[in-house]
């Protein structure tokens, strides 16, 4: 064995200074390629009109973005400002496909940070109350697809959607500051995959979370899909496990009065607490159980899902639908899925974390590989862009994270779309047979434009948590909603003991770092930066509750009277179908009942008559001999009826009076 060199300080700081060297021109280069690769720099702009440089310097969106996004805005080497076919598609489907959303400026966040440590002022439950006045005072209208022929070329064809998808955003920063706007899709391919789900859809499916349905419910789609282009539109209400029966039946109400032309269903991957009454309570917002992450598929509303799609009537002569048959058949299948018994699915879970990670690794690939041969992934570049006249085809589109893909793999009963908590995992629209001719399509989650709080957006599920920048003024935004400290159960941190003592968003960060025991790996101060993140984690999965109502929820009794007046009719439907029910079935026990007396009547009629020609005959047998035997008249009559034994008591009594009668 070669003895080991002496490594001096020298070399040791000269080994440092070298690999510091190549981490800073690899981080050069690297943002060398984002400067090259933005969109909206001022060189990278295909088409720039004239004088644009002027302006440049004043654009309040240039350069916030987040990195790895397509590389289909910058311009080819011939200045023409159209991209290349070839560019475009030698993007892999993973970075092609990636939203993306404007980057916070450092100044912005240094003063959200301040603010998250001043005072918190608990807000009153009506400000929970919220309507679509309210969320959308101005509505802003998402990109739609410019027409086109067969007769066009797909380079023409897609230099029309850039240039249309540019001048859109030109218009919306001119329009909104950028403080303004609320979190929104940049990705020109993003929205195309919307575009081809909607044309290829006979029947559009809006899925909403439903603590934030009017956030998750644009007013811009569903003009474009009911006025424009004339298609039947469905809204499911989505994870309605966690909230109360009244939340859900308020906001119902709410949405049938403000779109009349909607179609409304429920659904939920796991079954309701029968003890939720009042998810407002304490008690209700702070869940200690997470919910499970594996689904057994016997889910909550598939069929009330499937009653809506029904309820649309339509009308297709190249596919006509059985869907009581569907239904029927759904039915059937989820009686024999209950039988299911929880031993098995406990020896399942046993089994799974018995399961070596290189084993778990594995059963992920073939997983995936299962995935991709039961399902069928359509490309932006397939050719189908009307609806088929041999299938009906329900198109899934909604914000990410609402439950679009679990939607699915429910209805199927196994496993079809991959899932994911973190927001945007779907990243092509995928079309699944449900039958013959039945499709569900599924499309990748899409933030659309609006001018929302973003805290709200983060804790709505539409921005993923590991990439918020600053994290502490969405926990302020849900502090003031919703009781932390008495949630959490939170003592005050050390470094506030002196003094009156007021929570800020920023204390909770710093008190629950402390009671989870999170702390900086050399100084071991709390970290607040993942103690806020964890508590957007329990919020976005449901265990910190923040679910908002419909207007006059809290502060009048609409819905209230709504419900019993439902209640009163279903009541009243319901007895005088008991009625009827009874009033059948009386009359069917009336008629078996006469018929059966008539029978007995038959019956007790030919016993009679076959009863007096046997005494008729036994009488006349009788007269000859025992008429002169018979003893004190009724008693006599009772002799009679001991048949043999009475003739032999006759035969004794004469063979006693002949004993006796020597003796008189």
């Amino acid at each position: 064995m070669p003895r080991a060199k002496a490594f001096s300080g020298a070399l040791k700081k000269k080994q440092l200074q070298e690999r510091r060297a190549k981490h800073n021109a690899k981080l050069e280069e690297q943002q060398q390629l984002e400067r090259e690769n933005d969109p909206f720099r001022n060189e990278n702009m295909p088409g720039v009109p004239t004088g644009y440089n002027n302006i440049a310097s004043t654009n309040p969106y240039g350069g916030r973005f987040v990195k790895g996004f397509s590389k289909e805005f910058k311009s080819d080497s011939h200045g023409s400002g159209e991209t290349s076919a070839r560019e475009n598609s030698n993007h892999p489907a993973g970075t092609k496909l990636r939203s993306i959303f404007t980057k916070r400026s450092a100044v912005d966040i240094r003063n959200s940070r301040l603010e998250s440590m001043k005072p918190l002022e608990l807000l009153p439950e009506s400000e929970l109350e919220v309507s679509f006045e309210s969320m959308h005072q101005d509505a802003i209208a998402f990109p739609t697809r410019p027409k086109w022929d067969y007769t066009m070329s797909r380079e023409l064809v897609e230099a029309n959607e850039r240039r249309m998808f540019e001048k859109w955003l030109e218009s919306i920063y001119d329009r909104y500051p950028t403080e303004e706007l609320s979190y929104f899709e940049l990705n020109l391919d993003v929205w195309r995959q919307l575009w081809r789900a909607l044309e290829i859809s006979d029947i559009i499916m809006i899925i909403v979370d439903i603590r934030h349905p009017v956030i998750h419910f644009p007013p811009s789609l569903y003009h474009y899909v009911v006025h424009e282009m004339k298609r039947k539109l469905v809204v499911v209400f989505n994870k309605i496990d966690l909230v109360a029966p009244n939340t859900l039946f308020a906001w119902k109400q709410y949405f049938k009065e403000t779109f009349p032309e909607l179609h409304i269903a429920s659904f939920s991957c796991y079954p309701s607490d029968p003890t939720l009454i009042n998810d407002s309570s304490t008690a209700a917002l702070r869940r200690v159980a997470k919910r499970p992450t594996r689904r057994f598929y016997n889910a909550v509303g598939v069929r009330d899902v499937l009653m809506a799609c029904k309820d649309v009537e339509l009308s297709k002569n190249g596919a006509q639908v059985g869907w009581d048959a569907l239904i029927a058949q759904y039915d059937v299948q989820k009686e024999a899925e209950s039988q299911e018994s929880e031993e098995e699915a406990e020896q399942e879970k046993e089994a799974e974390q018995e399961k070596d990670p290189k084993e778990k690794k594995s059963l992920e690939k073939e997983t995936d590989m299962h995935l991709a041969g039961t399902l069928q992934t359509v490309n932006i570049e397939d050719d189908e862009h009307v609806p088929n006249i041999d299938y009906v085809t329900i198109g899934l589109v909604g914000h990410p994270n609402v439950g679009k893909s679990s939607l699915i793999n429910s209805i199927m009963g196994r496993t079809v779309v991959s899932t994911s908590r973190t927001p945007g995992h779907t990243k092509h629209f995928q079309t699944i047979h449900l039958t013959h001719n039945v499709r569900l399509c599924d499309s990748p989650g899409l933030v659309f434009p609006s001018i929302l709080p973003k805290p709200l957006q983060i804790l709505s599920g539409m921005h993923p948590i590991a990439q918020v920048q600053e994290p502490y003024s969405v926990v302020k935004y849900l502090a003031m909603r919703v009781n932390m400290p008495r949630l959490l159960k939170l003592d005050p941190p050390p470094s506030y003991e002196r003094g009156p003592f007021r929570w800020s968003a920023f204390a909770i960060c710093e008190s629950y770092a402390l009671q989870r025991g999170f702390l900086t790996a050399k100084a071991g101060y709390p970290d607040v930066y993942r103690a806020a993140n964890a508590i957007l984690r329990l919020a976005n999965d449901g265990r910190i509750l923040l679910s908002f109502k419909p207007p006059g929820f809290f502060t009048s009794t609409k819905y209230e009277m709504l419900k019993v007046a439902e209640d009163d009719a279903a009541l009243t439907s319901f007895s005088e179908d008991d009625h009827q029910r009874k009033y059948k079935s009386t009359i069917s026990a009336t008629a078996t009942a006469s018929t059966d007396e008539e029978e007995e009547e038959e019956e007790e009629e030919t016993d009679e008559s076959d009863e007096d020609e046997q005494d008729s005959s036994s009488v006349k047998k009788q007269s000859k001999f025992q008429m002169n035997t018979r003893v004190g008249g009724f008693f006599g009559l009772l002799q009679d009826d001991d048949g043999g034994d009475s003739d032999d008591n006759d035969g004794e009594d004469e063979d006693d009076s002949s004993q006796s009668s020597p003796d008189t």
